[in-house]
């Protein structure tokens, strides 16, 4: 008999803000797909604050209503912070309820000052779970110095990537670039994240900046394609212009995961600067890698999990535009073969986290349950 699963997050997907939790329905796809039988507790995105209070009152009734009367074998919430309260209280309620905790990013590492009162709350519900999943030896690391909780913990890289959409697609390049309205005869850098702290759009425009003054030639040759939005839009728009890029950096809202692919074969190179110690996975960079796009990426979080710096792409100093551009400026030093090198090598790296390779260790973290007491 297969087991039975309640999936909890205040993030999921919507047909308004397609890849807001993406990766929790690519799980759940996964689980599905395994012969799990899975329900949803779940929260879309809004954008006004009062029906975003009104949904989480929603989602926390029906996390306890669910938990109490729906028999699951497991809980599998993703965001330990914003779902803390809730699953408390059915542990509370119903000692014997198993909960099993996704941990992610600002979970364990709060970006900004009002995240950290969900801390106290994240640990007790780290220490009352039957198995922790982190998705990269670097976070499970982590939660184990900052709470030294004795819960088993588990690795399994955020849904992995979904290679039937992420793929090397050379052949549809000129039509995307027509459809994009972007020029055949350029070359295009790439960023895909939110506009919002940490993400490191803004040392990514500094330094971009700073490349194209000190390499002239390079601004009738090289632009920027630059996909999110964010709560720091504004302040991207005005760095933009303030720093007269208004012609070389081309910007797109939030897009679709078919659309982002699209992306990821136009560009020659993803440049990832984020700047969060909490970055658990950074499954966009896997994601370009999938596509035959090597990454230049921050020197920090889980992104050392599978970048080898020089091997299969590049790093440099999280937060250090100047190095940013010092590591361009080396790029372009290589030759065509050495760059088709790493990008070859960035390609077989991410076959690692393909979907259909990473989903019977899922399957297999979920049967575990049955030998831990």
């Amino acid at each position: 008999m297969s087991l039975k699963i309640l999936l909890v997050s205040n993030m999921y997907p919507s047909e308004q803000f397609p890849s807001f939790g993406v990766f929790v329905k690519n799980t759940e796809a996964i689980l599905t797909a395994e012969g799990f039988t899975v329900d949803k507790a779940v929260v879309q995105k809004t954008v006004s604050k009062s029906k975003k209070l009104s949904a989480y009152m929603g989602h926390y009734a029906n996390v306890v209503r669910r938990g109490m009367t729906g028999k699951y074998d497991a809980i599998y919430v993703h965001y330990a912070a914003h779902n803390a309260f809730p699953l408390l209280l059915l542990k509370k309620l119903k000692p014997s309820v198993r909960i099993v905790t996704n941990v992610h990013g600002s979970d364990v590492v709060p970006e900004v000052a009002s995240q950290e009162k969900f801390q106290p709350y994240v640990k007790k519900l780290l220490q009352q779970s039957t198995l922790i999943i982190t998705p990269s030896n670097y976070y499970k690391q982590l939660v184990h110095e900052k709470y030294g909780v004795t819960t088993p913990i588990e690795i399994f890289p955020s849904g992995g990537v979904n290679s039937s959409v992420f793929y090397p697609n050379p052949e549809e390049r000129e039509l995307q670039l027509e459809q994009l309205g972007l020029n055949s005869d350029m070359r295009y850098f790439g960023y895909v994240g939110r506009m919002d702290v940490g993400k490191g759009w803004d040392h990514l425009l500094k330094g971009f900046s700073a490349f194209l003054e000190r390499n002239p030639a390079e601004k009738d040759k090289t632009h920027l394609i630059m996909v999110g939005s964010g709560k720091d839009d504004a302040a991207f728009f005005k760095m933009k212009s303030d720093l007269g890029l208004d012609d070389v950096v081309h910007h797109f809202p939030l897009m679709k995961h078919q659309d982002l692919a699209a992306i990821y074969n136009i560009i020659e190179l993803f440049i990832f600067p984020t700047t969060r110690k909490g970055e658990s996975l950074g499954l966009v960079g896997l994601e370009a890698m999938a596509c035959g796009t090597p990454i230049l990426a921050s020197r920090i979080g889980g992104i050392l999990d599978y970048v080898q710096d020089g091997t299969n792409s590049w790093l440099f100093e999280a937060g250090e535009w100047e190095d940013l551009v010092k590591q361009l400026e080396l790029y372009n030093r290589l030759t065509m073969e050495e760059k088709q090198q790493i990008a070859e090598a960035a390609y077989e790296t991410a076959q690692n986290y393909d979907q259909g390779k990473i989903q019977s260790k899922l399957s297999a973290i979920f049967h575990e349950l049955e030998l831990i007491k």
